[in-house]
């Protein structure tokens, strides 16, 4: 059982979805109301139009009001309620823009007090200040106050964005155990954004003892985040990362080795049973088929029944996240099946966002051409029905000629125009760019591999730089059932402190290839099949990209009964990373926090 008897989580996420930290958070949370029932309260970051989905507002109990009022006569606002995730915590949202604090006063105090060297730092630094500062300053004025004075309390604060609070609370020295998590160390995010071979780095700097130094996140740009994050890892009770691989970053850049990984998981109970899953997947392999057929039947014929299909999503980082290690692969699968006269394809997706000017003109043709075929025929079948009912109840078997001249004629017309652009390779993207196609490295990348959708290419892919949606004109999915339609999930990141896009994918009962660089690949690293990771540590580019090409041949020649013994087994894996087991991990960081802070008594 829990020791703490009150916590609160700290995040800018919270209520306030920006990336991954709120998948985190929101995730957990019906597991923390658990752990600590009405002693847990979330405090995020006030948006008014985020705020209208997530938040439900309520009147403040006695000692929150009281507060709430002390920080009001700063220009602060509170507001109190519940957050719209399961499990439905306590949370409170703070609004400090229209505050009175010194942000150049707190910023002499920082440097003063912990180093910390934001002389030169902007409003992505200035605002989170502001909003962090206050919510110390609520946690301050609520400890003052029954019955959060003289309680087992801890403050878990998430990123450095979170940290000025759990220095506040460090400098007045409350008696509040704090729990200080990095999701990602912002220098290590920098270094590995411009190509620089990261895990190298700190290899080679923990075995000589090193730490990373200062002027090091100065070539990088981020001297105020990085000496953040080294004051807030020091200081806090409990210093926590995500992940082993993320735990060694933090040692070389942060010079503090985690007390506690917490790792990141998922509420598996959210997601459908493997039989329900199999006929989602039915239904909206039917939707996929249609708009494959629309992307790439005009040009020539593809027996889509006869393919394999693979997906890597995620933030458009073309390195860190190994789209150019997939699209090298791909450009060595696509000669090899050529080669090998392979009978099967495979299509690619790439869901990777990026500046558009809306859907590509020719595809949105495309679509339509093929949904007005799609209309006749849904118009024909009602004759076509009483015509075979007709003659079976004569006895007799329905003839070929089951079509009326008129509807022969009508199709006639339609697959005459339908394939007048044959001869003609498809679009590599489903969309137009904001900025000048030829400077896209995916598609600088796609060339490079002579993955041009031609008619004889094994290959195909489909490059879709926009959010999925229901609502959009093409695909016509969201995220969860477009990546259902695929055999494999692919995420051969070069940078990733733990990857919720795997976990997701396997949670779905779908294959997936991680990496050893990603915390969730080592995570999973010999668990079993349904889940590879890719050995990239310390490996050579030519050498990962051999690698992932092995993979994806295996699944392209893989018999479908196998197929589906890994989808199951990916299914089970995925509740290795249920917050149902790791939440304990979370408990364990908080009742050490309590440990710590008592010893310094």
């Amino acid at each position: 059982m829990a020791e703490a008897e009150y916590v609160f989580e700290v995040s800018f996420e919270i209520c306030n979805k920006v990336g991954g930290i709120y998948t985190v958070i929101s995730s957990k949370a019906a597991r923390m109301v658990e752990e600590y029932g009405e002693g847990y309260y979330a405090i995020g970051f006030y948006d008014a139009s985020k705020a209208k989905i997530e938040f439900d507002e309520r009147d403040p109990p006695k000692p929150f009001e009281e507060a709430f009022a002390e920080l009001g006569d700063h220009g602060i606002i509170c507001r109190y309620g519940t957050w719209r995730v399961p499990g439905k915590p306590n949370a409170i949202l703070i609004d400090a823009r229209g505050s009175d604090l010194n942000v150049d006063a707190i910023k002499a105090g920082l440097w003063e007090n912990y180093d910390i060297d934001s002389i030169r730092s902007d409003v992505w630094f200035n605002d989170p200040l502001i909003w962090s500062f206050s919510c110390g300053m609520l946690i301050e004025s609520l400890m003052k106050r029954k019955p959060f004075e003289g309680a087992k309390v801890v403050g878990h604060f998430h990123e450095w964005l979170a940290g000025f609070a759990l220095l506040h609370l460090h400098e007045q020295k409350l008696q509040v155990a704090t729990v200080f998590t990095t999701h990602a160390t912002m220098l290590g995010r920098s270094m590995s954004a411009q190509g620089v071979d990261l895990y190298d780095i700190v290899n080679a700097g923990l075995e000589r003892g090193e730490t990373a130094t200062r002027d090091l996140a100065k070539r990088y740009g981020c001297e105020d985040k990085f000496s953040m994050e080294v004051a807030c890892a020091n200081n806090a009770d409990v210093f926590s990362t995500v992940s082993d691989v993320t735990g060694r970053e933090a040692e070389y850049i942060l010079g503090v080795k985690p007390h506690v990984l917490l790792y990141n998981g998922l509420d598996m109970s959210r997601f459908p049973e493997m039989e329900e899953l199999t006929v989602k997947r039915r239904k909206y392999r039917r939707i996929m088929r249609d708009f494959l057929r629309s992307f790439f039947c005009r040009y020539y014929y593809v027996d889509f029944e006869n393919i394999r299909s693979l997906f890597i999503s995620g933030r458009y980082e073309y390195h860190n996240k190994g789209i150019d290690v997939l699209i090298d692969a791909l450009g060595k699968l696509n000669r090899n099946m050529k080669e090998e006269g392979s009978k099967k394809k495979l299509v690619a997706f790439i869901f990777v966002p990026t500046g558009t000017r809306g859907e590509d003109i020719q595809v949105l043709k495309n679509k339509a051409q093929y949904e007005e075929i799609m209309d006749q025929i849904e118009g024909m079948l009602p004759d076509i029905r009483e015509r075979m009912l007709t003659s079976v109840t004569k006895g007799e078997v329905p003839s070929s000629d089951i079509l009326s001249e008129e509807d022969k004629q009508q199709l006639r017309k339609l697959a005459t125009h339908f394939v007048e652009k044959r001869g003609r390779n498809p679009p590599l993207s489903a969309f137009e760019f904001s900025y000048p196609i030829g400077d896209d490295n995916v598609i600088k990348a796609l060339a490079r591999n002579e993955l041009w959708n031609r008619e004889e290419d094994m290959v195909k892919v489909v490059f879709y730089p926009a959010y999925l949606s229901s609502a959009d004109r093409l695909i016509s999915l969201d995220y969860n059932p477009a990546t259902l339609t695929c055999d494999v999930g692919v995420f051969p990141s070069f940078y990733e402190p733990w990857g919720y896009t795997p976990l997701e994918t396997v949670a779905q009962g779908t294959l997936a290839i991680t990496s050893d660089l990603a915390g969730y690949g080592q995570f999973m690293k010999g668990k079993g099949k349904g889940v590879s990771v890719l050995s990239m540590d310390n490996a050579r580019y030519e050498d990962i990209v051999d690698e992932l090409l092995d993979k994806l041949a295996e699944i392209v020649k893989m018999e479908r009964a196998e197929l589906t013994r890994r989808r199951m087994n990916a299914k089970e894996l995925s509740f290795l990373a249920d917050w149902k087991n790791l939440i304990r991990n979370y408990t364990t960081a908080h009742d050490l926090a309590l440990v710590n802070l008592s010893k310094k008594d």
